[in-house]
């Protein structure tokens, strides 16, 4: 029972909550069931006022008491600040200052110095200003002592439980953490002072990949390293030595934070993390050194980069079980119209099998980048449970959504607004719906449009509008581009690339070139009869061999000036995931790179829209553009990632 309160006749009888010695709580002197009651809830809001008093200022209002040691207890106020809604309280420089102040003796106290083999951090975000000073109190009272988060020596971090090592190290304002370095949450130091002794952090890590920890270290800490295993670590306690966690995360709590995390938030937002572009650029996720392997250098920041490496290296997916549930999901939300969410589950997709290994707990799905909270705990459960139980309340929608959106020219708003008129069937939009013109088309050919195109036929319509189009100028050059150039053997649909070196020859050819085609039959349906894009000029419609039988298939016919053939031959070759890693490479430089140029000196704004055109770069060749970019050529079958 804390000294000076006691409980009362018909309130509860619960064992006493542990408060720090010197809070003198509920006198007692009240009626019975509204104060007086250590674990009455009507009391706690009086008990929580006496103790913040106590602790920011010393015992008051007990004249007879004598001041006490501070305990080594730290107090968890979570439950009163949820029964309670909390109310920001100004506080003056003086009052700062005196929570600051710790004398000589106090910092030493008499509890002994069983925290001694410890240099730690707290990072106040989430735990809040007032509990995390009362935690380096408590530190510094048992032998401990605290330390910036990069200073030598430093053995723990100790963040709130909410926070994860990404949003950890955007607050410490650090790239990485020195070799040995623990993040742990605040709960294993509360257990620590609560048991009066180091504890194990199994449990209590918050996980922290290998491509966040400081390479050199590594290196040295390997040399350091004796032939039985043992590191510099050797000397802590067995309970303050690294750990590796052995639980999966347990769900985060939603409670709201503290108001001191709101100090980093603003500062947050505008930083871009490498998880972040790694997400959505690389093709792999960075191989941690494993057994006895010498750890390699970091890697130089072309070598991350999807478009640095062929496609080639690709490897193996460890996790088909994982990624063919998730594309499932991802599909059905495509066709439903939530594209953010169907994107979050292509980047999961795209990781999960570039990861080096099966995966098999919690904490390695969190690290991966572009797996968040959420995507890791349906991870998990697939793989404790080898299902989804989203899939099966995947609304009876999906199937129909995918059938009608399957329909060229039909996106997934049409395809939502004809289910919620009653369609079902292809039969029931073309007898029923209103249809546009190349809706109409794509229905008409739906089976042709949906069959891959074998490489063969594809080199065979290459080659038609190559010959059409040396009859009207020898000079024109036509090159088939898409999956075709980068060596697969089908492809969805081509796209044919015209240009002509003088830089002149090509303007004005694309309807003569069409009308040729047209007469030829080889061209049967006009999707988009013309589409100007600046200089360059697109058609995209529907072509079929001569012969019986022989399917319809969709072409796209792109003339561009000679100046600009180079980035687009580059942009409609692909892949999608290789442009959009070139591109994003090119704005870390400060350049942008589009179908129809390089430029240098591009001036953006804060949310990184150009605001300045920069200088275009002469690119005569695709290698031109790789070399501009400080990138070793790849060839067209080196880019299908």
């Amino acid at each position: 029972m804390v000294p000076g309160s006691r409980p009362h006749a018909g309130c509860c009888q619960g064992p006493t909550p542990q408060f720090p010695p010197g809070a003198a709580l509920c006198p007692g002197t009240a009626p019975p069931r509204k104060e007086g009651c250590i674990n009455c809830l009507l009391c706690a809001r009086h008990c929580a006022k006496r103790l913040v008093h106590v602790m920011s200022s010393g015992p008051h209002n007990n004249p007879g008491r004598e001041k006490e040691p501070s305990s080594a207890l730290a107090m968890e106020p979570r439950g009163i600040l949820k029964a309670f809604p909390k109310r920001k309280k100004m506080r003056t420089d003086s009052d700062r200052s005196g929570l600051l102040q710790i004398s000589k003796k106090e910092e030493i106290g008499e509890g002994g110095e069983w925290l001694s083999p410890l240099q730690v951090h707290v990072l106040h975000a989430g735990i809040g200003r007032a509990r995390a000073e009362i935690f380096e109190r408590q530190i510094l009272q048992h032998g401990g002592r605290i330390c910036s988060p990069q200073a030598p020596g430093i053995t723990h971090i100790v963040v709130d439980e909410a926070v994860d090592y990404e949003r950890a190290l955007r607050l410490l304002k650090v790239s990485q953490l020195p070799l040995g370095v623990q993040m742990v949450k605040s709960a294993w130091l509360s257990q620590c002072l609560q048991e009066q002794k180091l504890v194990g952090t199994a449990g209590f890590n918050i996980f922290i990949p290998d491509r966040y920890l400081d390479k050199a270290a590594i290196r040295v800490a390997s040399s350091q390293t004796g032939p039985s295993g043992t590191s510099a670590q050797a000397g802590l306690p067995a309970a303050a030595r690294s750990v590796p966690p052995q639980e999966p995360h347990s769900r985060l709590s939603t409670q709201p934070q503290p108001n001191s995390y709101e100090e980093y938030s603003d500062e947050e937002e505008v930083q871009v993390t490498p998880a972040d572009l790694e997400a959505l650029i690389t093709g792999r996720y960075p191989s941690t050194s494993e057994g006895d392997a010498e750890p390699t250098l970091a890697p130089t920041i072309s070598d991350k980069w999807v478009c640095a490496q062929p496609s080639s290296q690709k490897m193996t997916n460890h996790n088909p079980h994982i990624t063919e549930k998730l594309e499932v999901l991802g599909k059905a939300y495509a066709v439903q119209g939530d594209r953010w969410r169907s994107l979050s589950y292509s980047k999961a997709i795209s990781a999960l099998k570039s990861f080096h290994k099966p995966v098999t707990s919690y904490q390695e799905a969190c690290g991966i980048p572009g797996i968040g909270k959420s995507m890791a705990e349906k991870i998990m459960e697939i793989v404790e449970s080898g299902h989804l139980r989203k899939l099966d309340h995947i609304s009876d929608s999906v199937p129909v959504l995918e059938l009608f959106s399957n329909i060229w020219g039909v996106g997934s708003k049409t395809a939502q607004m004809w289910y919620q008129q009653g369609f079902r069937t292809l039969e029931d939009i073309q007898n029923r719906a209103t249809l546009t013109t190349q809706q109409a088309i794509g229905l008409k050919h739906y089976e042709d449009f949906l069959k891959r195109i074998p490489r063969e036929e594809a080199a065979e319509i290459e080659q038609t509008v190559r010959e059409a189009a040396r009859t009207l100028s020898p000079g024109l050059l036509s090159v088939a581009c898409g999956s075709y150039r980068r060596g697969k053997v089908t492809c969805g649909d081509v796209d044919v690339l015209v240009t002509h070196p003088d830089g002149r020859s090509h303007q004005g050819i694309l309807s003569q070139l069409l009308d040729t085609l047209r007469q030829q039959g080889f061209l049967t349906d006009d999707l988009v009869s013309q589409d100007d894009n600046g200089q360059q000029q697109k058609y995209l419609g529907v072509c079929q061999l001569p012969g019986t039988g022989q399917p319809h298939r969709r072409l796209d016919i792109i003339v561009v000036p000679y100046s600009e053939f180079a980035c687009a031959l580059l942009y409609f070759t692909g892949s999608a995931h290789f442009n959009r890693s070139m591109r994003a490479l090119a704005k870390t430089k400060g350049m942008s790179l589009s179908e129809h140029a390089l430029s240098t000196a591009i001036v953006r704004n804060s949310r990184g829209i150009k605001v300045g055109l920069g200088r275009t770069l002469p690119t005569p060749t695709e290698k031109d553009v790789f070399r501009l970019l400080g990138l070793p050529y790849r060839e067209p079958c080196e880019r299908d990632w």
